[in-house]
């Protein structure tokens, strides 16, 4: 490896490996950021997954709140009525109480009281065909007493959200759950209905949730005494029932004392009266479901209940779901048999719920609060688009860095190629310039000091003299245009003038020199003028360049042609061929580059500046045609000069 490839390796090791050490951080970089990002993506889903769960769990709290406060209100009102002028009470409740179906009284066998089993009513007879047997085999309230779970008293919430505009929705969900809650308690308060003696007198019905005022004073009255004796009994110390029961979400009613039976007089109490118990049972019939709430009061015999009207409940539960969701966040309170009752956002029809809490079954059987989350492929892909953008971005300024590098090194290297060819194109013109200089000297020199005798011999050292002059201005003037050309001053002087005619003179002036050098020169002009306009001194130079080529790379040949032809649609075309090697394909094209020569060295047989054909063809292309090597038949090179 020579010094200068030594050199240039460094020059590209130097360059490629910061390069690539800076490209391979930055990539490591990057993968570290993706990674980070994607991190960030999947922390930030599973943060939007945990609180759509928390969601659907107050969601479920909120709805098993409002259930609580209907069972529970509905339970006290039936259990605090008398037994007399109970079957008035429970017409009128089912007819103004929307969440009350059907009610209903049974003994503790199950055998019905109320509703009669040949009543003509649709709802009654309905609710004697579902539960007459049902309610025989099953007595829940024979089953042994259970202690019940305590439920949340008012509605949780998460982590107190730190964005204004979380903390707006909170609040504005919370004040739907607690006004529903409050339209709900305030229907279950009504609890004062007409006696069966004054369902026929005068009465003022008022809106749900107000109570029912009675025209006839005696209801009234009796209805007071009723009131003043629970709450002598609430007053007096009594133990706990067994079965506690819920008024309201999170609360538990303390267990009430053993009153004396609703139906007996004021007097003494009975000692070993049944303390009340109360529950819910639930039935699924023709795939629907019924919850029915049932009291048996303190030393009574019989029991009392009701079934709830279910789609009123279902249409009070819309309050339990928040007003304002995220983005992409669904929820939707579902039957036992998975129809979406009540639904806020989008929820697809299939797919897995991102959450799902089943209500309490003890209030509701089977129903359950799902929750769904869509997360934006944007946001999921928001990692691997960085990586690859950004990874592009430092491919771009890797080869950029390569580019520029290769560039810098291509440019270097090539001025470092000018200037040993411009190194060389000095020594070649020292050595052309001083070859006929030293002729002149020496042939001057002789005939200086009378050495010649003979005058004929003496006449061709002049000659001798006045060809190694021309030869030196050929140079001289080769020079001077490639100064010229270079710099962009050459001006051409263009005229009209017969071209057959300037060849032909051109010829006759150079064709001595030409076979002194050995070479017979060929003509093919055409007989009749051939006119051109064209500059004669960049002409003249041109074909002199191409003459002097021949004559210094093809003398062995022995032979040069000069050919003029017209070229169809105007102009003209000189051809010059020779016999000599011709020029290799690698350097056909490269031969009319500024100093090139196919044998460079020093010491090659066959000296010169490397500039004779770089100039015709610059002066070619000037005058507005071409010069173009072509290999000619029968071996040897051939010179195109085209003119315009």
């Amino acid at each position: 490896m020579s010094p200068a490839s030594r050199r240039i390796f460094l020059y590209w090791l130097l360059l490629l490996v910061p390069t690539l050490v800076v490209g391979g951080v930055a990539i490591q970089l990057l993968r570290r950021e993706q990674a980070r990002l994607a991190e960030q993506g999947a922390y930030a889903q599973e943060s939007r997954r945990a609180a759509v769960a928390a969601r659907v769990r107050l969601i479920a709290e909120n709805v098993e709140l409002l259930v609580g406060d209907v069972q529970a209100g509905l339970l006290d009102t039936v259990a605090e009525q008398p037994a007399r002028g109970l079957d008035g009470f429970l017409e009128q409740w089912e007819k103004n109480n929307p969440l009350v179906r059907t009610a209903f009284r049974c003994t503790v066998d199950g055998r019905l009281l109320r509703p009669a089993a040949n009543t003509i009513d649709q709802d009654s007879g309905g609710f004697v065909r579902r539960f007459s047997r049902h309610l025989g085999e099953a007595k829940p309230w024979a089953a042994p007493k259970t202690e019940p779970q305590g439920m949340p008293g008012k509605v949780q919430q998460s982590a107190q959200p730190a964005e204004p505009l979380e903390r707006k929705e909170v609040a504005s969900n919370v004040a739907q759950v607690q006004s529903a809650r409050r339209d709900v308690q305030e229907l279950v308060k009504t609890r004062e209905y007409p006696s069966l003696a004054s369902v026929a007198e005068p009465r003022k019905l008022v809106a749900p949730g107000r109570q029912i005022e009675a025209a006839a004073s005696g209801a009234r009255l009796a209805d007071e005494r009723v009131t003043e004796a629970d709450r002598m009994a609430a007053a007096s110390p009594a133990p706990e029932r067994g079965a506690a029961v819920a008024t309201s979400f999170g609360e538990v009613s303390r267990a009430r004392g053993q009153a004396p039976p609703a139906a007996a007089a004021p007097g003494p109490r009975v000692k070993d009266a049944v303390p009340e118990r109360r529950g819910w049972m639930s039935s699924v019939v023709e795939g629907r479901l019924h919850l029915l709430g049932w009291v048996q009061p303190d030393g009574a015999g019989e029991i009392r209940g009701f079934e709830l009207e279910l789609t009123a409940l279902i249409s009070r539960l819309a309050g339990a779901l928040p007003v304002e969701i995220g983005s992409g966040e669904g929820y939707a309170l579902r039957d036992d048999q998975g129809r979406v009752l009540h639904q806020v956002g989008a929820v697809p029809r299939t797919g897995e719920a991102a959450a799902r809490v089943p209500l309490a079954a003890a209030l509701l059987p089977g129903w359950d609060v799902v929750g769904h989350l869509a997360l934006a492929p944007s946001k999921s892909a928001e990692g691997t688009g960085f990586f690859w953008v950004s990874g592009l971005l430092v491919a771009i300024f890797v080869a950029a860095i390569l580019a520029g590098g290769s560039l810098l090194l291509w440019q270097a290297r090539r001025s470092e190629a000018e200037a040993a060819q411009k190194t060389s194109f000095v020594a070649n013109v020292s050595h052309e310039f001083k070859t006929p200089l030293t002729t002149i000297r020496l042939y001057a020199e002789l005939l200086e000091q009378g050495r010649v005798r003979d005058a004929a011999q003496g006449g061709d050292y002049l000659r001798t003299i006045g060809r190694e002059t021309q030869r030196l201005a050929r140079l001289v003037n080769n020079a001077l245009d490639f100064s010229r050309l270079e710099q962009g001053r050459k001006k051409y002087a263009r005229e009209p003038f017969d071209l057959a005619a300037e060849l032909a003179r051109l010829l006759d002036t150079h064709g001595p020199r030409l076979a002194e050098a050995g070479m017979t020169l060929r003509r093919e002009l055409p007989a009749g003028a051939l006119p051109v306009t064209a500059d004669r001194d960049a002409l003249e130079q041109i074909v002199l360049n191409l003459l002097d080529n021949a004559a210094k790379y093809a003398a062995d040949g022995r032979e040069v042609a000069v050919a003029l032809t017209p070229r169809p649609g105007g102009g003209a075309e000189v051809r010059v061929a020779d016999r000599g090697p011709g020029v290799p394909p690698e350097h056909r094209e490269r031969i009319f580059e500024k100093f090139h020569r196919v044998d460079d060295a020093l010491t090659a047989e066959k000296t010169g500046a490397g500039l004779g054909l770089s100039i015709a063809r610059q002066l070619a292309r000037g005058l507005g045609g071409g010069l173009r090597y072509a290999p000619r038949s029968g071996g040897g090179a051939e010179f195109i000069l085209e003119l315009p």
